[in-house]
């Protein structure tokens, strides 16, 4: 009987993956909470929402310094949204290339995701990956930096790669408002 159990369980859990980089977006029990689909390159991640500007925060579940900023978001949330200001998420997780680990940090980031309530889009990224490099070259000068917050204007160009945090949403808030009358 547990062993049954263990089973279904097994096969819950790597049936996950595939609905959630299912082709489209899918949501999760919040509509303001959206998982975005699998994506080949952080340019094609930021033409998804050519138009718009996007202010990105890349975190991971291991980074306390990152939920810590987590926790600050509510203070901006009324301003992105009155806006029109995506929020993109990206989470940078261990590498695991057990199956089952892999299962358990998707899930680990799901939670956070649901717990912080993080309001936008999210993405699962894994440390060690090509999509990585991308975001390390283009964003961070090669080199790994988190917490790190990042500004794209309406055409997909990196304004600021080191915006301010929501930690200080004055400062922010001031970077934003800046790049909003320009469009």
């Amino acid at each position: 009987m547990k062993s049954q159990f263990l089973k279904l369980m097994l096969l819950g859990f790597l049936a996950i993956p595939s609905s959630i980089f299912a082709q489209g977006t899918a949501k999760s029990e919040s509509d303001s909470i959206v998982f975005v689909e699998n994506v080949k390159s952080l340019d094609e991640l930021f033409a998804k929402f050519k138009g718009q500007i996007i202010y990105v925060d890349f975190w991971a579940s291991w980074c306390s310094q990152c939920i810590e900023e987590l926790r600050h978001n509510d203070q901006i949330d009324s301003f992105m949204k009155e806006n029109h200001i995506i929020r993109l998420y990206i989470a940078l997780e261990k590498l695991e290339t057990d199956s089952v680990l892999h299962q358990k940090s998707i899930e680990r980031w799901q939670a956070n995701v649901i717990k912080y309530n993080l309001n936008g889009y999210n993405y699962y990224v894994q440390l060690r990956s090509d999509f990585l490099k991308g975001i390390t070259e283009k964003i961070m000068k090669g080199k790994l930096s988190l917490p790190r917050f990042s500004i794209i204007d309406a055409n997909g160009n990196i304004v600021d790669r080191d915006a301010n945090f929501p930690s200080r949403p004055e400062k922010l808030i001031s970077q934003l408002e800046t790049l909003v009358k320009k469009q």
